[in-house]
């Protein structure tokens, strides 16, 4: 009878071990990954938008620099009225499609939701890692916080990508020699900053092709 007892607590308490288990993996890699994710989303987001409006700067004080230029030197010859013509043309399309474009994407919306959504995320994690911490951790504060999780990856209605995931974890990637942590974090730069380009890529180009037409209009000058 004891031999069956003892057997009964054994058996008792492996199903509360798997289940301590998969919450501990649940919070350490599962929400640990989904709130970094979105915060570098998020964060990759608005560099994305700030690039954008620099692009869109840089294109306006161009169009302005051509008016006035315009208006000082009423009496230009037809090359340089070409040329002029060209950088006012090229700079004021690509402001109203640059414009229009980040008006589509909503970048800065979905960028806001990405990060108040990793916020949320964060204290769920917090609250199993509080419970796992515990003498004795509730499976029902734990079941409830992982279903809380769940609604919460429905209700944000975005999700990050997988570029978004993989940017986290090499931004996350330690190591405890200090030439491969260098290593790490130019990698993780460049590849943010690739990454910012590749979105980009239609207004930097168009911002370059100007911005040599401009180079090129002053250079011809006495």
């Amino acid at each position: 009878m004891t031999i069956d007892q003892m057997n009964t607590a054994v058996n008792a308490s492996e199903p509360a071990a798997k289940t301590l288990d998969y919450y501990r993996y649940l919070a350490e890699n599962v929400m640990a990954g989904t709130r970094g994710a979105r915060f570098t989303a998020a964060r990759l987001l608005v560099l994305k938008e700030r690039v954008s409006l620099v692009i869109q700067c840089v294109l306006t004080v161009l169009l302005i620099g051509v008016s006035v230029y315009l208006l000082a030197y009423p009496g230009v010859d037809e090359t340089d009225a070409r040329r002029l013509g060209l950088i006012s043309t090229m700079s004021s399309v690509s402001i109203l499609a640059i414009v229009l474009f980040e008006y589509a994407l909503g970048r800065g919306l979905l960028a806001s939701k990405l990060h108040d959504s990793a916020l949320r995320a964060t204290a769920l994690m917090r609250t199993v890692e509080r419970e796992l911490a515990a003498s004795e951790p509730s499976l029902t504060v734990l079941a409830q916080t992982a279903e809380a999780y769940e609604q919460e990856n429905i209700l944000t209605n975005v999700n990050h990508s997988a570029v978004d995931f993989t940017l986290h974890r090499y931004s996350r990637a330690k190591s405890k020699c200090a030439p491969v942590n260098f290593f790490y974090q130019i990698r993780s730069i460049v590849a943010q900053a690739l990454v910012v380009a590749l979105a980009v890529w239609p207004g930097l180009l168009t911002l370059g092709v100007v911005g040599y037409q401009t180079f090129a209009f002053l250079a011809s000058r006495p």
